[in-house]
This record gives structure tokens, sequence and C-alpha cells, in this order.
């Protein structure tokens, strides 16, 4: 169970300098050669990789060696030979065991280049033309920054604070933006710190709700399904995977990537599970606009479909499923409601328009003999339909409308049947947004539970104050969702309705919100902002430049490690640190075996930088900010401890100290780490048939129990069953047209049958990025020179590649490697052509988060790559179809109308000199840095 610090250290054998040559190229460390190791003054530490900012989703650790305030090298981690690793034992496909090697993602290794990147914040920074007395918030994402101490700094901050206060009143005119996009620690580098001073200072914020953004469509609309609140509108995955391998004949693979996705966020195991899905048999279905790179190795048939058209594919299969009589009637009488009114839809009986596969293959794109033999195969074999998050299709325009559809055909085939579940390649042990009762793998219910600790601030990003409910808001507290945040600072009022709140209950989302709350309050006048990646990650993000912009604005903070998109726009920024900065506890319950270690500081601080707690702290002590107040539940009496103090009460609370005895001061100096042994497979089939997903209903695997039972109950909905048409959606939205109590089929301006095609004729898909964690890594030179992360121009800079299919690149005059512009109504965005047919005709894609580099705001032209710049605002669909208050407000990122044309580079040099100025002394491998942005010789010292 335990892992000591030399037994968990891997080290290069062969052809090193450190240790003496041996028989392996990767094997475990000696004591002795440890100590070798000590006595060349070599530094062997644990480092957090997950790059998340919540304390509870980190993985396993890179093994990082230090010398002389240097990194040298980074290793992946190898779980100790005394550590029992989980298996899935099957009847008759063999036993699958976890790997003794837990490797992390090439990002990952190519991390320690952000430590010393020229994007590096070292000092603090205040906007060279800001002043209490002249703001010139007009120029923020223009003007450059020049260094201050941290003295003026804190003060300019406090005083901020104090100003608003005076003026208006109290604080709940300040937005307080965070969310999961930062690194992984457990104190130091979390986010949400921010939120946390707010309710210390006890006089109220503006809390922008982190959106359901990766899982936006199962959110919104499967949630209206079959419930399930806790992992965000998706079946738990409790177990899952044991079904899955030992009954599905086939696998289809909506939009999912996990080589990409997996593998960043579990240690390669996307690919681990990949090669056991054929090596049991399995045959592999892909459904996406692109072959993706796991498509490409492992699918035994790629069906290319349009962006945001997937719905109108399975409502035709459900067609033929009635037509054939190939469907569980029984099921669908016992266990569902609503199945006539969807039967009589797809028939045509309702609208008279059969949903024929002739009607969607003039949607989607895929021809009818494609359709019918999906249909035949999925209603032949045992198929299990598998996503990691659900691929772009779950982030485009009505994203709910897929994702409901997915459900309908799964539920007609009898959800929860041996082989035919719903699966996702989230692996970790256990987490909040993912499981239910049990692990997703074999674990013991006690270790997740108790195995590692969860930082309390990390409510603050699921809740809005920590153990207090959503609705209606704690005093002082105005919920924003953060995809309507450009509206409700441009023009306000706006009115939508759910929190957004990742784990809010289905019921949340018959609220109604309004921002500003009253027409007394003032809206939001400052920006407290620790992720600087809204211009990347999220829709309508030109329309965010000119919310950072806005004269009612009157003060933005960014506190970020690097300088970057959102911080551009800031009047001051603090450096905050790197994981390798600093000491800390690492949770890693985002591992697929929970473990806790102990992070070292493997290099010192760059620059004055600081840790994001360190920050918050001085802010927090300079405000007079003391001991909790009574009521609120704090693991410590003061809002901001010294750090050994919190740490050491968070371990305490783990079972490595209340059942293993081992104290903090051996856990810290001596163990460094303890990975929790897994269940034997005899155990784990105990505990799965033990442990009740509800009253008298054993888990078994995934949704066996519900499938299981005589009649359908215990699920979130009206019926607790499983639901065709909502019955709370009946009740509240009865007539809403965009997402309806039955999910239909909604035309609109984006798609591919759109009039608006003469215009603009492609359209535009964007995932989860395969070479950068969301908005996170564009600047690593290691990752750059891939082929399929940049493509270097004839200028010299890096491009953010655009897949265009050849047909559609010769239509244009468009070769590979030439610099292209995308471009809609809502602005332009620079890319080079990756001319390439793993993509579909009439249809390109640019992954999210490429590093936003503006040419000119006025005329919105990125060169960057930063795709989200035009994607649609949330709003556009209400305004234009259904006036009035936002019902679901979506986040739609992918599946809208572009065109792509090719441009003259040195052309748009001469036009917007200034903008290519910015640039010229900027390291074209890293790509924009503080050469960029900062004024004076003296910040590069």
């Amino acid at each position: 169970m335990v892992a000591g610090y030399t037994e968990a250290v891997s080290a290069l054998s062969k052809g090193s300098d450190v240790v003496r040559p041996g028989g392996q190229l990767l094997r475990r460390l000696s004591p002795e050669e440890a100590q070798e190791l000590r006595n060349q003054g070599i530094k062997v530490s644990y480092v957090t990789v997950s790059l998340n900012g919540h304390s509870v989703l980190a993985e396993f650790p890179l093994v990082v060696y230090s010398k002389d305030n240097k990194i040298i090298r980074q290793l992946p981690f190898y779980i100790p030979e005394n550590v029992r690793r989980w298996k899935i034992k099957t009847s008759r496909r063999g036993t699958f065991e976890r790997p003794r090697k837990a490797s992390s993602y090439p990002v990952s290794f190519a991390w320690r280049q952000r430590v010393y990147s020229p994007t590096r914040v070292r000092y603090p920074l205040k906007r060279v033309d800001w002043s209490p007395e002249a703001r010139n918030t007009q120029n923020r994402g223009k003007s450059k920054f020049v260094r201050i101490s941290w003295k003026e700094a804190i003060e300019i901050v406090a005083s901020e604070i104090e100003r608003v206060k005076k003026v208006y009143g109290d604080t709940s005119v300040v937005l307080v933006q965070a969310d999961g996009h930062g690194q992984s620690g457990f104190l130091h580098s979390v986010h949400f710190w921010g939120h946390h001073l707010f309710n210390a200072l006890g006089t109220g914020w503006i809390h922008q709700n982190r959106n359901p953004d990766s899982w936006e469509g199962y959110y919104w609309g499967t949630k209206h399904v079959w419930g399930f609140d806790q992992p965000v509108g998706r079946p738990p995955n409790d177990a899952v995977w044991d079904d899955v391998f030992e009954n599905a004949e086939m696998i289809v693979m909506s939009g999912a990537d996990p080589l990409t996705t997996t593998d960043a966020w579990n240690n390669f195991l996307g690919t681990q599970f990949m090669r056991w899905i054929k090596q049991a048999g399995m045959k592999v279905v892909a459904i996406s606009p692109e072959l993706n790179y796991t498509n490409a190795v492992f699918a035994d048939k790629w069906i290319p479909i349009r962006p945001t058209t997937d719905a109108a594919l399975y409502f035709a299969i459900a067609y033929l499923w009635l037509q054939w009589g190939t469907y569980d009637r029984k099921f669908l009488e016992t266990h569902t409601v609503g199945f006539e009114e969807f039967r009589k839809y797809i028939l045509g009986e309702e609208d008279g328009t059969p949903k024929t596969p002739e009607w969607a293959e003039r949607i989607t794109g895929v021809p009818v003999e494609t359709i019918k033999a999906l249909a035949r195969a999925w209603a032949k074999k045992k198929t299990t339909l598998a996503i990691h998050y659900g691929g772009a299709k779950i982030r485009g325009i009505a994203s709910h409308l897929p994702a409901r559809a997915e459900a309908y055909v799964m539920m007609m085939q009898g959800l929860g049947a041996p082989g035919r579940q719903f699966a996702r390649f989230q692996l970790p042990a256990f987490t909040l947004t993912g499981n239910q009762v049990l692990g997703t793998l074999p674990s013991y219910p006690e270790v997740t539970k108790e195995g590692a600790p969860v930082n309390p601030v990390m409510s603050y990003s699921y809740e809005l104050v920590p153990g207090e409910p959503i609705y209606p808001s704690p005093k002082g507290v105005i919920p924003l969702i953060k995809t309507l945040v450009p509206d409700a600072i441009l023009n306000p009022p706006v009115e939508w309705y759910s929190s957004g709140s990742i784990i809010a209950p289905t019921q949340d989302q018959f609220n109604k919100y309004r921002f500003p709350p009253n027409e007394k309050h003032p809206g939001v006048r400052m920006i407290w902002n620790e992720n600087s990646s809204a211009l990347t990650c999220w829709n309508d993000a030109w329309r965010w430049t000119e919310a950072f912009r806005s004269p009612t604005v009157e003060f933005i903070v960014t506190i970020h490690p690097w300088l970057e998109n959102d911080g551009y726009f800031s009047d001051l920024v603090l450096p905050a640190q790197t994981v390798y900065e600093h000491e800390d506890l690492v949770s890693a319950r985002w591992a697929d075996m929970v473990t806790i270690y102990f992070q070292d500081r493997v290099v010192d601080p760059v620059g004055e930088s600081k840790s994001d707690y360190e920050i918050h702290k001085m802010v927090a002590d300079r405000l007079g900010v003391g001991k909790v107040r009574p009521g609120f539940n704090w693991p410590t009496e003061e809002w901001f401890p010294e750090p050994e103090k919190f740490l050491r009460t968070m371990y305490e609370k783990t079972l490595a100290y209340k059942k293993y005895g081992i104290s903090w001061e051996e856990f810290k100096t001596k163990r460094k780490i303890v990975v929790y042994d897994a269940p034997t497979p005899e155990e784990w089939d105990r505990i799965k048939n033990t442990v009740e997903m509800i009253p008298g209903a054993p888990v078994k695997s995934g949704l066996r129990w519900y499938y299981e039972l005589p009649e359908g109950r215990g699920l979130n909905t009206k019926s607790g069953k499983l639901e065709f048409v909502s019955g709370w959606l009946k009740d509240y939205f009865p007539n809403d047209r965009i997402r309806p109590p039955l999910a239909r089929w909604v035309e609109h301006d984006e798609l591919p049958t759109s009039p608006k095609t003469k215009k603009y004729p492609l359209q535009v898909m964007s995932n989860h990025p395969r070479w950068r964690h969301h908005a996170q890594g564009d600047d690593m030179p290691w990752i750059r020179e891939i082929r399929t992360a940049k493509i270097k121009g004839p200028d010299g800079y890096y491009y953010e590649p655009l897949w265009i299919n050849p047909k559609d690149a010769a239509k244009r005059g468009i070769k590979h490697g030439d610099i292209v512009r995308v471009y809609n109504d809502n602005g332009s965005v620079l890319g080079a052509a990756f001319v390439t047919e793993r993509m579909k005709e009439g249809v390109v894609y640019m992954d999210h988060g490429s590093k936003f580099d503006p040419i000119s705001l006025e005329d919105r032209i990125d060169r960057g790559g930063a795709i989200d710049l035009i994607a649609p605002s949330t709003k556009w669909v209400y305004d234009k179809y259904q006036p009035g208050p936002v019902i679901a407000p979506e986040m739609p990122v992918s599946g809208y109308l572009v065109e792509v044309e090719k441009v003259d580079i040195e052309e748009l040099k001469r036009k917007y000199p200034e903008a290519f100025r910015r640039t010229e002394k900027m390291n074209a491998a890293f790509g924009p840095g503080y050469e960029s942005w900062v004024m004076g010789d003296e910040v590069r010292r």
C-alpha cells in the first residue's frame, strides 16, 4: 500500500552519468543509488502534472531531477511493486491489469520549458497608462506594462477594494473569475482563493459560475432524460468498464479521442484501454467530422459527419429500428416514459416528416447505406457508446439535442443490459463529476472517500459558498454564468435560467436569474481574474475583449504565471508561480489509483513570483482578514492560515494518517508518496454486488442496476424513470421551441443546410487540443515543432494549423502551409492550412486554446489562432428565434459557419505596422512574450 521515496523513483540506467549501467532502460533506484544521487547534489522530486486548477484533479507525478537550481531530467512514475494494482477479470477475454508505468502526457514533460518561458510574469506589472485618476480602459489590450514593487502592487489592489466599498457600499460589484484552467497542486497553485478572499471580507461579490464547459449538451439536455446531476448529466461511470470488457461486442466512439483527452488526464490509459478493446475483439465505429488520433489507429470504421448534426443520424437509426422491430419493447414499457410520442415524431405522424435515412443524409452528409449498416450492427451486437467528455458535438449550437438523441437510441436497445452501456474514458478512481457511489475502476470505497484530502476551497467551483445551497443565492453572493458575462457588462440586464453550477440539481434549471440583480445595482465595476483564458476557451470571445475595455469596468487585476490572453487587458498583473517553485501536498484523486504525495520545491521562484495562495494571503493580511466567522465550516480557525498548518490539517484527515499511522513529518520527509492498494478481483466483485446505487439495487456495473429492476425507478427525473418526454420541461417550458420537452430537430442559421452557407460555406469544428491543455502550454518549443501542433509560416511565426479537406483547399487556391484567414461576421482568426483527407469535405478544424495575439481589436483580427474569438454568442439563438430569457445558456464553440481564404501576410504588415512591430523581438519558438508587452530592460533581469 505505501510506497517509499527511493522505491518509487525511476532513473535512466543505461548510458546515464547518474547511476551505474544496468539491464533495463528504466528501472527502480536502490536506496544506495538514491543516496549516490544526493551525494552528487541531484535532487529527485515528485511534481504534479495535471493542468486543471483543482486540488482534486491531480494524477500520478512526474519524477523530476534537479541540480544547481535547474531541472535536468523528468521521467515517468512507476507504481511500486509492493502496491497491488487493479485488475478487470473477465470470464472469457482474460484479465486486464493496470500497467506499472504511469507515464505523463508529452505536454507535461515539456512543461519545464514554461518555467523560464519568455512569457513568464517575473514581477508585478502595472499598465503604463493606468492610474486611479486616469484609468484609460479603452487602452486595455493595447498598452504595455511596467514593473512595480510588491508593496505598491498590494497597496493598489487593497486600495481599489476599499474604494469600491466606499463608492458602492460593498464589494458586490466585483466579478471574481476562476475555473479549472490552471495548475493542480493542493494549496499553492489551485484557483478559487479569490472567491475565498471576498467571502472572508463579508461584503459580497459577483460569482462567475463556471459553466459545464466540457459537458454542455449533457448538462442542458440529458439531465432531462435520466437526471444524474452529480456526473453532470451523464450516467455514472461506476464500475462500467467491467461490463464493457466482459460483454460488449461493438464500441461506438461518439466524438471520442481518448488518445488525446484520456491520455492527457489519466496517464496514457486512453491508449491502454483502446489496446484492450481491440484485444477483447470489439469492433470500433467512430463518428466524427475528423479522423482523429484515436480513430486513425483503432477504428474499424470511420463515419464522417457534419458538425452538430448527430441528432439527425440518431433519429434515422431510431426510424430504422422502428421499421425493423429491432428494439427492446419490454424495457421501453417498464423503464421509460414518453416513447409513444417519440415514436410518432420519428415516423412523421406528428409533423409529416419521417426521419428516414434519406432525410438524415441531407443534413449529416452520411450516406443512406452507411446509416442502415450502422443501425443493423448496433441492434445486432451488444453495443456500448463511449465518450470522454462528448466531443465537439456536445459543445455546439443547441448541443442538448445530440445529447438527448444519443440517449434515446441507447434507451431503445435497453440501456444497462449486458454490453449495452454508456461508458466514459474519464478514468480517475472516483470523481465528483464522474461517479455516484463507486469508482470507475476497482477501488475500495473507503480509499476513494478518505484516501486523499479535498481542499474545501474547491467548493467555490461547484457551489457559491461552501456548504450553502445554490438557490436562493447566499446573502451577498450574486451568481453570473460565464457564458453571459460579455452581455452582462455590455448590454445589461440579462436574464437566464440555471446558475450553471456543474453539480447543481436539475431543478436549478427552472430557477430564473438576472444580472444586475435589481435596477439599483451598478453592475460589474471590478474584475478579479485567476485564470486568464476566457479569450481562448469560451465563445463570443471578441465581445469579451470589448467587455474588458468597457469604461464601466474600473479595475482589472490578473493573477497568473504567464503574460497571455486576458492578461493583456489587465490594469495590474501579479506574478504567480509554477508548481516547480513551491512545496505542496498533492491529492491525486484524478489518478486511477488514489495517491497522495509531497511535492518538494524543485527550483527557486522565478523573479519575484509568489504562489497563488501567498498572493491572496498578502491581500487578505493587508485588508485585516483574520478569524473565520462563526458558523462557517472551514478546517482552520483562520481564513488564510500559514501553509504548513493548513497542509498538516488536511493530511491528517486521510487514511494514511488515521489508519496507517504515517505522521505528517514522516510523510513529508521520508515517505513522500502513498499509493493505496486496489482490491483483488474477488473483493471488487463483492463490493460491486454489495454497495447500492439506490436501496435494494447494488451497482454491479454501469447501469446494470437500473436495467435489472422490475420497473424503472430511482432517477432524478419527474417520473423516476428514463424520459423521452421530460416531465419537468413539460411543466416549466412546454412551448420552448429550442429545447422542447421531447427532443426534436431544430433548424438554425449555422447548419450546413442553412441559406447562410452561400456566404459562409464551411463549418468549423473545435476540440479539446491535443498539444495543449485548454489554453495552457501554447508556448513550449518542444511541442510547437510537432507538425500537427504548429506550422511555421514564411514570416517565421508559428501558426495554429487549420485542418482542411484537399477539395475545399483546391477550390480556394490553398496549399499546405499557406497562411489563411478563417472568418465570419464575428471577426477573423489566422492559421496555417493543414491539408488532409482526415477532414470531412465542407468542414474545417482548429483546436481551441491557441494563444491570443491581436493584430487589430477594432477590425477583430487575431494572428494567434484563438478560434473561439469568432464563435457565436450564447444569446443569439434566443434573440433570433425565441426572444426573452435564455432558457439554456449553452457555450457554442463548434459547428458554426465560416469561410477561409489565403492571406498575404506582408499586406497585413503594411496595414497594421504597430501590431507586427510588437512581435519583432519575440522568440518565435515560444511565441509572443514579455518583449511584446512590457517596457524597460530591467524586466528581463
